[in-house]
């Protein structure tokens, strides 16, 4: 028995380092690589780009077939391994084509689209809901398996100034003695600020092949035409009407949706005059109008002139200016509220782009939105801001916070509550996009 047993570990031991050399003689390259050698053996033949990379034959032959896939894979990859088909080929063939139409066309597309479309062809093959629910790890997968990802656009954010630490204490103290002083109501605490709308708001993620280094999202040609929103919240959540700028001499004279001002000005920006002309219509229409009350807004010129300070003196107000290079800290909207409302602005372009309903010029472009569909959207996006992420925005700011210092914690807080909205209102949204 002990001789059987010394030659069966014997037997182990070489299986063993023979697994070791096998490993050790096994190697893996990326895409990179294998499109360096399948470029040289097209420049020459198989055997000599073999010799020249040091790989076998049949490697550089294989690596030939693969050169689509090679080519559009990451450059870092080194095997296509996982299930290459699902188990709904006809409704990942199907969802597919339409992803390349519609990429084809230019129109941006999201997940959320994806899984719509995927369970309107399910609803045509009359495949249970319970067997298919175009779930998020589906889409993912399909997008795997089709070579299809997420492409994203960067942007810069607001570089803060050196002094931000004195100017923050600061504008925390001001704000802090004057709540102390005149004991203002959340309802009568508020921020306001301009922000561009433009008629063309292509979407910063697309669904889009792997590796393509150009991807071009299609528009009507009016990036730069643009109109100017005035939005004012205050700190019990509340949302005053939108004040819309648009860059003409006259205001148009068909009816505008109830619910949002229209003014004309001739470069579409606002000014003094306007400012003041928002203080009354907007600002003085608020509940409990009458009320001591603060209003903060930014550094910027028009809201710093003598006719705006002394039409806020004359409605019982305060104006608190936010310091210079300081709005992405402590400007409500811009720490909680013009994000989501950007976000839905343009998901309710993309779906009028991707649905058809729209005029064509004679060139046959596509028409811009008119001025009352964009009024639409805005009122659609300004609703869909929630007041709780206001009313948290405001704390965030050290605006609201409670004066016993209970509620600093918040400070230190991630001030993005809307952030789930958005992506669960994302399917809800876009519903109407692939019927």
């Amino acid at each position: 028995k002990r001789p059987e047993k010394m030659a069966g570990r014997n037997l182990e031991l070489s299986g063993s380092k023979t697994r070791q050399v096998n490993q050790q003689l096994r190697q893996s390259y990326d895409a990179n690589f294998k499109m360096m050698v399948v470029n040289a053996a097209e420049a020459t033949n198989n055997c000599q780009a073999a010799r020249k990379y040091g790989v076998t034959e049949c490697n550089v032959r294989r690596w030939r077939i693969q050169k689509d896939r090679l080519k559009n894979a990451n450059s870092k990859r080194k095997a296509f391994r996982g299930p290459q088909r699902g188990r709904f080929q006809e409704i990942d063939r199907r969802v597919c084509e339409f992803v390349t139409e519609k990429r084809n066309e230019g129109l941006p597309i999201t997940r959320a689209i994806i899984q719509l479309k995927a369970l309107n062809i399910a609803k045509e093959l009359n495949i249970p809901t319970t067997e298919f629910k175009a779930s998020t790890g589906w889409c993912i997968r399909m997008m795997r398996r089709s070579g299809l990802a997420l492409r994203r656009r960067t942007s810069l954010a607001q570089h803060l100034p050196s002094d931000f630490a004195e100017k923050l204490q600061s504008f925390q103290r001001y704000v802090i003695g004057l709540r102390k002083k005149h004991s203002y109501t959340l309802d009568q605490i508020g921020n306001a600020d301009q922000t561009p709308v433009f008629f063309d708001m292509p979407t910063s993620v697309t669904v889009h092949k792997k590796g393509e280094k150009s991807v071009i999202v299609k528009s009507t040609g009016n990036e730069k035409n643009r109109i100017t929103v005035m939005l004012a919240c205050l700190a019990d959540g509340t949302k005053l009407a939108p004040y819309v700028i648009l860059k003409r001499k006259t205001v148009p004279k068909e009816p505008m949706p109830a619910g949002i001002i229209v003014r004309a000005q001739e470069k579409g920006w606002m000014e003094s005059e306007l400012v003041v002309d928002w203080l009354k219509v907007v600002w003085g229409t608020r509940r409990g109008a009458k009320k001591r009350n603060m209003l903060i807004m930014d550094a910027f010129r028009g809201h710093l002139t003598d006719a705006v300070k002394t039409q806020v003196r004359k409605m019982n107000g305060d104006l608190v200016i936010i310091p210079g290079g300081m709005t992405s800290q402590l400007q409500v909207l811009d720490v909680v509220v013009n994000k989501p409302f950007k976000d839905n602005l343009r998901r309710r372009y993309t779906e009028w782009l991707l649905s058809g309903d729209h005029a064509l010029t004679p060139s046959r472009k596509i028409q811009k939105p008119t001025v009352h569909r964009l009024c639409e959207w805005i009122l659609q996006a300004w609703d869909a801001v929630t007041a709780e992420s206001i009313i948290n925005g405001f704390k965030k700011c050290c605006i609201s916070n409670a004066l016993d210092g209970s509620e600093d914690d918040i400070l230190w807080e991630e001030a993005g509550p809307q952030r789930e909205s958005d992506s669960d209102s994302e399917q809800s949204e876009a519903e109407d996009i692939c019927e």
